[in-house]
């Protein structure tokens, strides 16, 4: 298992097409990354692995909220 923290949408995309080359074989994003976040990934790696997401319910977004500095919304 490898763990990259990213600052944002367009890194994760950059670094998993990185991933992809050095032979990585599935992603799991975590859920802050959101829907759009996960179709930009997946269109990153152009199929060639399968990209999923852990998504947060609505009663989490606080919690996320301070977390992540308010990234979250």
């Amino acid at each position: 298992m490898i763990c990259v923290g990213v600052p944002d949408v367009q890194s994760a995309s950059t670094e998993a097409r990185k991933l992809v080359e050095e032979g990585v074989k599935l992603i799991e994003l975590c859920g802050a990354f959101g829907g759009a976040g996960l179709a930009a990934v997946t269109s990153a790696v152009q199929g060639r692995v399968p990209v999923g997401a852990v998504f947060y319910g609505s009663d989490a977004a606080a919690g996320l909220s301070r977390l992540l500095g308010g990234a979250v919304g």
